[in-house]
């Protein structure tokens, strides 16, 4: 039979799958399928799927016979083909699947479940004249359950391959799979009470107001009536009933009464889950002062000819003015913006920043909003009306997948930061370099911003590959920070720490308390000691599933896991010798709020990290009351190292830099003058120098010395050259390759093998196979190949090659788990 003149759609599935797969288009779908759209399709003998169409044509396959496409789920594309070249660019550079990266990208609520239930159609008439007798039992069989599925079906008829069967049924209209594959969004609705049909007739109701008012029973129904039209005015007679019900003299009862009585119907409208505020102020009022201008008369300048522009900046310069006016003048030619940021907690301080200039244009979008908030969100993103549309999108690393129809800016605040990277699962992406790459789709500008750029960024800009900006004032002219190093052997030696406060520290936060300033305190470690470790016999507490000590947390008065969330109770003695000499190691930002209440009673005293807003809106109420004064001092991890704007802040300290700086990491330099840099410069943004204090056992170490310097190039210098003689990037491209298993024999010698194999391709450029720092995470051995490969080297080459030879060791070695990570942080 020829194929000839069929439409076949490549669909993609998702899956960890190396390709599409074919399936034919129905003659009478032809005209309808786009690509895309989402369809139901068949894998297998027996499970159904939601892909997405990536591709349409005629070629036939070269197969005997290719399954169709059994419905077809939108109206419209809900993916561009724009976003699935993006998608196919992050699989390859990722070394990943399209299928994988498609599970990232789409919104939970979007993707559907795969359940394969089945039901009766709705439309189906009980018709089954046109039926064989194995299709009427099928039918009958369903029609009898309230849902089944399929193996059920297949059970039941004592049929082994039973998909043909379903696949029919469901294309003549008989069955459908149950919202099938489940669509779990649901439109936001609210209830609104109006008049029946039969009281909007003026006589009627002049009646029935002289009914109700002449019987003394009924007072209380001709006040919920009065109360409606009070409540009417201005709303056309309808009223939302949560309105209606706040009201201090609506009755219930009576009101049921009406509606019984049929005076009043309830309707249901669909409503957005989205809040949407009015712009108050004018981006023409802000002032931009000279360094700011050149920069900005810069951007513009090279719009086109310079793609990426780094605007580096100290802390407090003022980038924030830019991008705002960046923003005004790429929305006012039609264009959409995306502003990514680190961190989740960061986007309820820009969004208020930005909805002051563009109100209801502004849109967020993170993982701590439901799945239908962000269904809501991508679906608003793509839509064609402009009043419904937002133009501008604040969120984390996932806001790069929403399905963007003219992006014209893309603007990535504090780019260095590790949180754009996706450590788990594939793909393991960089949202930084990504947006880089979306903006090139769109032809859009790209703006990088930090006070501490990644070093590779900066060896970019320095090299012209971007365009490099620099803001080294501040924005009202205030000196940057004094930062004092605090010896802490010296301090210990002469009895002067009380806890782990040292008494320079005590006497500036008392200083900074009678000056009515406020304080800030990192420490980036959660909880209230990093370890339980038994004096006798020396051994720590570990987690059961992972390689770690476990941390006492004394709010919930347990031992929990940050890798894997395991806990425990605290034991009374020792697991390996029975010792009840327990002792508890290092402290954590519960720690030092148990003993800031105790060395400061009268402040009000605030605790800023993961365990304190977990809840939706702890971290906008912990911000706000530090904003409005109402805290004193507010100790944190890393939450409040950077983008936070506080104007009265007179103190910040470092609790331990020495736990930030000594890692077995070739960015462990990097990252800890960055942290250090970054919370030094929440201190005295406004009107009077601040100071910040580095608690340290090394006050001589480099990075110390270049961060009390502000010395940026300073590390940069020294890093670049180590990096350059290690051959790390950006001199060399990194590619770890992590065998897992649940058994530590599989993974070492899944891990030999891979290693083996590479070797014979590319020698010493491949390290390893090692035990990382953590061996053991979820219960499964870890053992990490590392790649270093030559910027001159074909990368596409060296991930063809290991993309094969990770199937190749997963054929020898099916229980091994291969985790490819490219540019891993």
């Amino acid at each position: 039979m020829s194929n000839t003149n069929n439409l076949f759609c490549e669909v993609l599935l998702p899956l960890p799958l190396p390709s599409t797969y074919t399936y034919r288009v129905p003659r009478d779908w032809e005209k309808q399928v786009q690509v895309g759209q989402r369809v139901v399709v068949s894998l297998g003998v027996k499970k159904l799927y939601c892909g997405i169409i990536y591709e349409l044509h005629s070629r036939p396959p070269k197969v005997q016979s290719v399954k169709y496409i059994l419905s077809v789920l939108d109206s419209e594309p809900i993916v561009s083909p724009k976003m699935l070249s993006f998608w196919k660019w992050i699989a390859d550079y990722y070394i990943s699947y399209m299928g994988e990266v498609m599970v990232c990208a789409l919104p939970s609520s979007l993707r559907l479940k795969s359940e394969s239930i089945i039901v009766i159609n709705p439309d189906f008439d009980g018709n089954i004249s046109e039926l064989d007798r194995v299709q009427e039992s099928a039918v009958d069989f369903v029609l009898h359950k309230e849902q089944t599925t399929i193996n059920d079906i297949a059970k039941a008829l004592d049929i082994s391959v039973i998909m043909p069967l379903i696949t029919q049924l469901i294309r003549s209209g008989y069955l459908i799979t149950q919202e099938e594959i489940k669509d779990r969004l649901r439109p936001k609705t609210q209830q609104y009470i109006c008049l029946t049909q039969e009281y909007q007739n003026e006589e009627k109701l002049q009646e029935l107001f002289a009914r109700l008012g002449k019987d003394t029973r009924k007072q209380k129904q001709y006040e919920t009536l009065m109360l409606f039209f009070q409540c009417a005015k201005e709303a056309k007679n309808i009223v939302s009933k949560v309105d209606l019900m706040a009201n201090k003299r609506f009755c219930a009862s009576s009101f049921q009464t009406l509606v019984k009585a049929g005076v009043f119907t309830i309707t249901k409208h669909k409503i957005s889950r989205l809040k949407k505020n009015d712009a108050i102020n004018n981006v023409s009022d802000i002032n931009l002062n000279i360094e700011q201008q050149e920069a900005f008369d810069s951007i513009i300048r090279d719009w086109k000819s310079i793609p990426v522009s780094l605007i580096f900046g100290v802390t407090g310069s003022g980038k924030t003015e830019i991008y705002i006016k960046l923003i005004e003048q790429v929305i006012s030619q039609g264009k959409q913006v995306l502003f990514l940021l680190p961190e989740i907690a960061l986007t309820t301080t820009f969004i208020t920043r930005l909805e002051k200039y563009f109100g209801t244009k502004v849109g967020v979008y993170h993982s701590r909003y439901s799945k239908e908030e962000r269904a809501e969100i991508y679906d608003t993103v793509r839509s064609l009306n402009d009043k419904e549309r937002y133009d501008i999108i604040i969120g984390s690393r996932s806001a790069i997948f929403l399905p963007f129809i003219n992006l014209g800016l893309v603007i990535v605040d504090e780019e260095n930061d590790p949180s754009y990277k996706q450590y788990n699962p594939s793909p393991r992406y960089n949202a930084r370099d990504c947006a880089i790459y979306l903006a090139s789709l769109w032809n859009a500008k790209t703006i990088l911003g930090s006070a501490t750029p990644a070093l590779e960024t900066f060896y970019n800009a320095t090299n012209g590959r971007y365009q490099l900006l620099k803001l080294k004032n501040r924005y009202f002219n205030v000196p940057l920070p004094q930062i004092i190093p605090v010896d802490l052997k010296e301090q210990r030696l002469s009895g002067n720490m009380k806890g782990e406060f040292s008494s320079t520290l005590i006497q500036a936060i008392e200083q900074a308390l009678e000056e009515k300033k406020q304080v800030l305190l990192f420490q980036n470690r959660r909880g209230f000691s990093r370890s339980l470790r038994c004096q006798a016999c020396g051994g720590v507490i570990l987690c059961h599933n992972c390689d770690v000590a476990l941390t006492y947390h004394k709010d919930a008065n347990q031992l929990r896991c940050h890798y894997c969330g395991f806990t425990m109770h605290v034991p009374e003695a020792c697991p390996q010798c029975g010792s009840m000499d327990l002792k508890m190691i290092g402290f954590g930002t519960e720690k030092i709020e148990e003993w800031l209440q105790i060395i400061f009673p009268d402040a009000n005293i605030a605790r800023l990290d993961l365990d304190s807003t977990r809840q939706k809106s702890a971290y906008s109420r912990i911000i706000n009351a530090f904003a409005a004064k109402e805290t004193d001092i507010m100790v944190g991890t890393q939450m409040i190292t950077k983008g936070l704007d506080f104007s009265n802040v007179g103190v910040v300290a470092v609790m331990d830099a020495d736990a930030l700086m000594f890692f077995a990491d070739f960015r462990s330099t990097e990252r800890a003058f960055a942290q250090m840099t970054q919370v030094a410069g929440r201190s005295g943004r406004r009107f009077s120098q601040g100071k910040v204090y580095i608690q340290t056992l090394n006050p001589q170490n480099k990075v110390i010395q270049d961060v009390c310097a502000h010395s940026y190039s300073s590390m940069y210098n020294s890093q670049i050259l180590e990096r350059k003689v290690f051959k790390y990037p950006p001199f060399y491209r990194l590619i770890k390759i992590s065998c897992q298993s649940i058994k530590q024999e599989i993974a070492e010698k899944s891990a030999d093998f891979f290693a083996q194999q590479l070797r014979v391709i590319y020698g010493g450029r491949v390290l390893g196979p090692q035990e990382p720092l953590i061996g053991r995470i979820r219960n499964r051995y870890i053992v990490d190949i590392l790649m270093k490969v030559e910027r001159t080297a074909s990368i596409k080459s060296v991930k063809s090659q290991i993309r094969q030879l990770s199937e190749l060791t997963h054929s020898k070695y099916s229980k091994a788990r291969i985790a490819i990570d490219v540019d891993p942080l």
